[in-house]
This record gives structure tokens, C-alpha cells and sequence, in this order.
């Protein structure tokens, strides 16, 4: 028996110390079952996983009584406060007798303590009758009993006089041990001695003079409000390559080529990566550079996306251009990653109608959220920072009102009389919930859990707009939680992924669909069809399947750039005569293929054969017979031309020869396969 790997035994806390039971030999079964109160605890076991590691079993009914103890739990429910004759320590298990009412309910009494990870005192006392928690606080702010007395702040622009004399007051801010001031908000590593450790974290209401030979920027000098403040040097190796990235990016900056602080980071990174493979060639200066020091970068990115690749190897080839180097030579056209664009997703009709169906199951200020922003079309980013008084009124007519972040513009759409509705209601709640001081139309929530589905009981408001990332955005989870509980399908009987961006396709899709591609574009606010069309309402395959065939071969433009039928005007396919550009000038001069277009719009040059070289004319894949015998026919009319020295009709011979080479190979190619 002594060879068993877990003995029963028990041990427990008394006046006299430590009182240990092994219930193998010192048990004789005087114990009653406390499940069915006949039969006799006989039989002792260890029972992995029990407090106390033991369980006795009932010779009668066969179950089982764990052996727990109080005194052995982790974390005992006891709370320790600051009073006037020292600190007062409650044991909320002994000391405690239900005494509270429960702030939650006003009904219930405080009855169970337990403790609660993460809270200030770490203890929480549970209500009797709605089940909801209270967790102590303790009045004493964290800079207090936080307070790191040997700590002085490293700021040298903190004028904030501790208790004991010195520079500022720092107190403990969180579980990774970084300081923080109370005075001037900086947050640092104590064990740091790089000044980039707390500068980068400080909110300096001073701007310094700019610095060049500063191994750290603030960004204020060169934008107004910067989302990132502080541009960093450091890492960037050898000295001479630091140089010359920093004179780059300071060209950049003062030129004010790029209008986000993201895009000059992104640079300085690549130049760092840049630095690092010069390193250890140990070169000496830029014209060092090989080829082969790019293709190493490229190697190094093989895990990277091919957009981000695209991106890095463009701005290489920027700084490699700004150099004086022979960019072209050193990055080639076939290094560019191909970018795919992902195709459009959208809900269908089935699922919008299923989600709204379900809507009133969800918190309303959740359910309004999401009719507004499938009802706008707006980005996520742009509702949850919609304000307040985003109606407005216009000429008798009303208008939702919101700033696009993306385009830098504002935007408005009509608003019917419910969406007027919802969002009235919406605004009364957010008075009624976090005051007239709150200037957003939809606020944030605490995390809820999908457990909690319907009814969110312990949701809970904060007073900031709702995050974008769709992990967290409550609308999303909320709507998440919905589809999957309610078993939503799709009309191919596929559950739906809601992302947070799906309603602006789906909305304009819908629009596209109803009313035609140029009502989505304007609702979207976008400058071309094109973007519409490609990546957020393109034609259905049903669409594309009942289309007249003569336009669904690819055509080319003059740029080289291959274009889809369906990118073409849609009076095209309402009336592809409209379009048709087989037309004759004179016996001798014929023009084939269609033209971009629209047909009440007049053609900017009017003169053959500028249709030929015009970005707006298509030739098409069935009349190339015929561009192969007129380029033949206009090669022989230039010959003859210059021979007989006809400079008129040489020169226009030559540019019709000249305009059909740039896209006739092309063209032949798409023909034949």
C-alpha cells in the first residue's frame, strides 16, 4: 500500500498546527453519507484534482464526498483597508453575515464571498437572489499604494516634486513592473537606460527644436497631428547608411510626399532592413549595392504577403531612384509580386432577411448599430466615430451626415423615415445612458461572452466609440453570436462569416442591383465606377450568364491593360450599336471597334485616326482579320507615301501604324489563345 503513487491523506490547519489524516489507517468508517444518510463512508480514495486530494465513498448508495478545506484554498476571500488606527482585515467567510443589500438589484442580500482575480481587493460578494456580483474597491488611488519611493521620474522636463524630494512620483502601473508618473503621464521601464524607453510613451506639451542628428524625431515638426509622434534611428546600421536614410526620409517629410506617419515608418523599416544586408557585406557606400543585396531581401520576405512585398520593393526602388542609382537595374519589373484582389463577398438576400428577423433578440442599442451601418454603406471605422447630430436637413429633405476617414471627406445619404427613426431613438438613448457631454452616435460595451445570448444581462456601456476590429466590435460579436445561434444559412446552405465590412457590399450590391452601377457608385461616394464595380458590386453569375455574347471576350485598351467586358459603360450592353465604331471616313479609311464612351458624349479628337490611339477606344478580338489586313494596307500607303514624297499622307499612314503596333500583338495573342 506505501507504494501507491498518491496516498489519502489529508492535511489540516489547526490552533496546534498541522493536523495530517491518512484515512487508510486511521479512519475506523464512523462517518454517516451525507448524500443519502444511511450508509457509512468506508472506502478512501485519492481523488486527483480535489482540494484536498480525497474523496470517501458510501458502502450504500456508492457515491462519493470530497474531503475540501477551507483554510487549504489558494486565495481566501479576505480584504484589507487603510483606517485611521491601522489596517482593518476582513475575512468575509467568518467575519460576514449577510449584512449588505445588493447594489444591483436592491432586493437580494450579499451572501457568497469569493475571490475575484484582477479586483482591487480581490474580493467579490455574490447576491442571493439576481445571482450578480459586487466587487469591493478600495478609495486609495493606485499612484498611493502603488507608490515606488526609491523611483525618480527620468523626464528632465517634469516639474512634479515627490514626497521625499525628488523628481516627480512614480508609481507601479502595471503587472510588467513599468513606472509610471503621476505628474507628467510618462510610462518607463525602470531597468531601461535608453531615453527612447520613456520618450516614446510621454505626452510632451513642449515642442523641442528639430534635431537632424537625433537619433529620434518628433514627428510634429513636419504633420499637424501626427498618429504616430516619433520616428526612430535607432538599429539602422552602418553609420554611413543611417545617413543616408535619414537625409531621404527627411526629403520626404519636408516635400510632404506621404500624408500618413504609417507610410514613413514603413520606409524607415525597409531601409533598416536594407542597412542589415549591407552590413554584412560590409560595404562602404551606396554604390555597393548589387543586385544580389536585393535579391537577398527578397528571399527574406518569402513569408510575407505578395502586397506588402509589392509595397517594400516599391519604396526600395524610390530610395534607390532618389540616390542616383540605376534603380531600374537593381529592382526588375518580374521581382513585383502579382497582386491578386480578392473577389467580392456580400450577404445575400436570405441572410439580411434572417439577421433582421432576429434583430430584436439582440440589446437595441447593438440592433441600431447595425441597421445604421447597413444602411449607410459607410466603412466601420466611420460609424463607430458617426457623431451625434449626424442628421441634418437640407431643402426640406433629410441627410445622414458622417466623415469618411479614408477619403478625408465628408458624405451624406438621403434618410427615410425609419432609418430617421432608429437613429432618433438611438440618440435619445445615449442622453439618457452617458449624458450630453457625449458627442458619438454609438458607444462601446464591456466584453460580453456568447453564452449570454439573447439577453446580454451584465452588458454594460462605456463612454468610448465602439473598436473598429471586428473581434471586438460588440456589433459584430453580437450579430456572430446571432447568426450562429439562430443557425442562419445562406442560399447555398452555408453559414454566413459577418465581418464588420460585409454590410458595405451588401448594401451596394443591393443598390446595384435595384438602380444600376452609377447609383451605387454615388451612394458609395466613390470617385470611379470602376471601384465599384470591381470590388464591391460586381454582376452576379446569372447576370453575366444572360449577357449578349459579342461582349463577353476580352477587349483591349491602347495601354496594354486588359478590361473585362462588364467594365464597360452599361448602356454598352442596354445598346451595343450605341458603341460601335464601324464607320467609314471616306471609300478608303474604315475605323473598327467600340469606343468607352458614353454616346452623348462628344469625341474629343473627331479626326481619323485618332480613334486608334484614343484611351477610350476598344478594338475587339472578332474584327482582328480585319485590323491585320488594314495595319498591312497602312504599312504599303506610308512606303508609297515617302517614296513619292507625300508628307500628308505619310504622316497619317505612319500614325495609324504607329497607334494599331501598341495594342495589335496584344490583341493576338488574346485571340489565339
Amino acid at each position: 500500500m506505501s507504494q501507491r503513487k498518491h496516498l489519502p491523506i489529508s492535511r489540516h490547519q489547526t490552533l496546534n498546527g498541522i493536523l495530517e489524516v491518512n484515512w487508510l489507517q486511521d479512519y475506523q468508517g464512523e462517518f454517516t453519507c451525507p448524500q443519502c444518510n444511511q450508509g457509512r463512508l468506508t472506502k478512501a480514495y485519492f481523488a486527483h484534482g480535489s482540494i484536498n486530494g480525497v474523496r470517501l465513498e458510501c458502502n450504500s448508495c456508492g457515491q462519493y464526498t470530497y474531503l475540501s478545506c477551507t483554510s487549504q484554498r489558494k486565495h481566501l476571500p479576505i480584504s484589507r483597508h487603510q483606517t485611521l488606527n491601522g489596517i482593518l482585515e476582513v475575512d468575509w467567510l467568518q467575519d460576514y453575515k449577510g449584512e449588505f443589500t445588493c447594489p444591483q438589484c436592491n432586493q437580494g442580500r450579499l451572501t457568497k464571498a469569493y475571490f475575484a482575480h484582477g479586483s482591487v481587493n480581490g474580493v467579490r460578494l455574490g447576491c442571493n437572489s439576481c445571482g450578480q456580483y459586487t466587487f469591493l474597491s478600495c478609495e486609495n488611488p493606485a499612484y498611493i499604494y502603488n507608490y515606488q519611493a526609491d523611483l525618480e521620474c527620468p523626464n528632465p522636463l517634469c516639474t512634479g516634486i515627490g514626497p521625499r524630494g525628488q523628481r516627480g512620483w512614480i508609481y507601479k502601473c502595471n503587472d510588467l513592473g513599468y513606472g509610471r508618473c503621476r505628474y507628467c503621464k510618462i510610462i518607463f521601464e525602470p531597468s531601461a537606460t535608453v531615453q527612447y524607453n520613456w520618450q516614446g510613451r510621454q505626452k510632451l506639451q513642449e515642442l523641442l527644436p528639430f534635431d537632424f542628428a537625433a537619433n529620434t524625431w518628433d514627428l510634429r515638426h513636419f504633420y499637424e497631428k501626427p498618429y504616430y509622434r516619433l520616428l526612430t534611428f535607432d538599429g539602422i546600421e552602418p553609420d554611413w547608411f543611417c545617413l543616408q536614410a535619414k537625409q531621404y526620409l527627411h526629403y520626404l517629410l519636408k516635400a510632404q510626399v506621404y500624408s500618413s506617419t504609417s507610410q514613413i515608418r514603413a520606409i524607415r523599416a525597409v531601409l533598416g532592413q536594407l542597412g542589415e544586408v549591407l552590413k554584412q557585406r560590409k560595404c562602404s557606400s551606396l554604390q555597393d549595392i548589387k543586385r544580389s543585396d536585393i535579391l537577398n531581401l527578397i528571399d527574406a520576405w518569402q513569408s510575407i504577403k505578395g502586397r506588402t512585398v509589392y509595397t517594400k520593393l516599391y519604396q526600395l526602388k524610390e530610395f534607390l531612384s532618389w540616390a542616383g542609382l540605376e534603380a531600374e537595374a537593381l529592382v526588375k519589373r518580374r521581382d513585383f509580386p502579382k497582386i491578386r484582389h480578392d473577389d467580392p463577398v456580400w450577404l445575400d438576400e436570405p441572410t439580411r432577411s434572417a439577421i433582421k428577423s432576429h434583430l430584436h433578440k439582440l440589446p437595441e442599442p447593438l440592433a441600431r448599430h447595425y441597421l445604421v451601418q447597413e444602411y449607410t454603406a459607410a466603412r466601420p471605422g466611420d460609424v463607430c466615430q458617426m457623431q451625434f447630430d449626424c442628421l441634418v436637413a437640407e431643402n426640406s429633405k433629410w441627410y445622414i451626415r458622417f466623415f469618411q476617414q479614408k477619403t478625408k471627406r465628408w458624405h451624406q445619404i438621403p434618410a427615410n423615415r425609419e432609418i430617421r427613426r432608429i437613429i432618433e431613438a438611438q440618440q435619445a438613448w445615449i442622453r439618457q445612458t452617458l449624458g450630453p457631454d457625449y458627442n458619438y452616435l454609438f458607444c462601446h460595451f464591456r466584453v460580453f461572452k456568447k453564452g449570454s445570448y439573447p439577453k446580454f444581462s451584465r452588458i454594460k456601456p462605456l463612454p468610448e466609440p465602439p473598436k473598429t476590429n471586428a473581434d471586438v466590435n460588440p456589433m459584430v460579436r453580437a450579430i456572430r453570436y446571432l447568426i450562429e445561434a439562430e443557425d442562419i444559412r445562406d442560399s447555398n446552405g452555408q453559414q454566413p462569416h459577418f465581418t464588420g465590412r460585409i454590410t458595405r457590399s451588401s448594401r451596394l450590391q443591393e443598390i446595384r442591383v435595384k438602380h444600376g452601377i452609377e447609383a451605387a457608385q454615388l451612394y458609395a461616394d466613390h470617385v470611379s465606377s470602376t471601384t465599384t464595380f470591381q470590388h464591391y458590386a460586381p454582376p452576379t453569375r446569372e447576370q453575366v450568364a444572360t449577357a449578349d455574347l459579342p461582349f463577353q471576350e476580352l477587349l483591349l485598351n491602347p495601354d496594354n491593360k486588359f478590361l473585362p467586358w462588364q467594365s464597360l459603360p452599361e448602356s454598352l450592353l442596354k445598346n451595343p450599336k450605341a458603341h460601335e465604331l464601324d464607320i467609314e471616313i471616306n471609300p478608303r479609311l474604315t475605323v473598327y471597334g467600340h469606343c468607352a464612351l458614353d454616346p452623348k458624349t462628344p469625341c474629343p479628337h473627331n479626326l481619323y485616326p485618332k480613334c486608334y490611339g484614343c484611351s477610350s477606344f476598344r478594338p475587339s478580338t472578332g474584327k482582328l482579320p480585319l485590323y491585320e489586313r488594314q495595319y498591312q494596307s497602312e504599312v504599303q500607303r506610308m512606303e508609297q507615301a515617302k517614296t513619292a514624297g507625300a508628307e500628308l499622307s505619310y504622316e497619317e499612314a505612319k500614325a495609324t501604324v504607329e497607334a494599331m503596333k501598341q495594342w495589335l500583338p496584344q490583341l493576338r495573342e488574346v485571340a489565339h489563345g
